[in-house]
């Protein structure tokens, strides 16, 4: 049994949907990141590095086993845009209507709206010992924002093999195919492994 485990993330809706995943499993306790750790840096180049940086710092500042993931939307039209840009497109302070927008309209003359949404996540146990793993899911951008479930870019995320957006999901619907949750259930899986349920 796993003790103690951080999701190292101030968004509500994603450790909501992080707990949805892990709550059933090997883990005793998931505890909110310290209020008091301050602002980290992702500095990284990759969503893997930036799940590092976040994971390792909170188990730095607290010796606790540490979950973090990073997680974007890259359109392959826009050479992979938003990417590891996807929470700050357009700016820290533009809402996610309008980064929607934004991206919509640089797709306007294009043919080609395949997409993917990606969730790196890492776990740090102790000192020297981290899991890093990833999810992908494939889709398209739909022409319109459809839904008012999810977050962020959901409701223009069609993924493949559906002809609802993510934010049509609830919640259970949506973990049971999406990125984060192909991700989280991967270090489930391990967490289980290492920890003998």
């Amino acid at each position: 049994m796993l003790e103690k485990l951080i999701i190292a993330s101030a968004n509500k809706d994603k450790i909501k949907e992080i707990e949805n995943i892990l709550k059933c499993g090997t883990i005793k306790e998931i505890l909110p990141i310290p209020s008091d750790i301050g602002k980290i840096i992702e500095n990284g180049n990759t969503f893997i590095e930036n799940s590092f940086i976040k994971a390792k710092a909170v188990y730095n500042y607290t010796k606790i086993p540490s979950l973090a993931d990073d997680s974007g939307l890259c359109i392959n039209a826009l050479n992979g845009k938003p990417g590891i840009y996807s929470a700050r497109y357009g700016g820290e302070n533009l809402g996610y209507k309008e980064k929607m927008q934004m991206l919509l309209d640089e797709l306007k003359d294009k043919d080609d709206r395949t997409a993917y949404f990606i969730t790196s996540a890492v776990c740090v146990l102790d000192d020297n010992y981290y899991i890093a793993v990833e999810g992908r899911v494939n889709g398209k951008i739909i022409e319109n924002p459809i839904g008012f479930k999810g977050f962020g870019y959901d409701p223009i995320f069609q993924p493949d093999g559906y002809d609802i957006t993510y934010a049509e999901m609830n919640l259970e619907e949506k973990n049971s195919i999406s990125h984060r949750a192909l991700a989280m259930n991967k270090i489930k899986h391990i967490l289980d492994n290492i920890y003998h349920i």
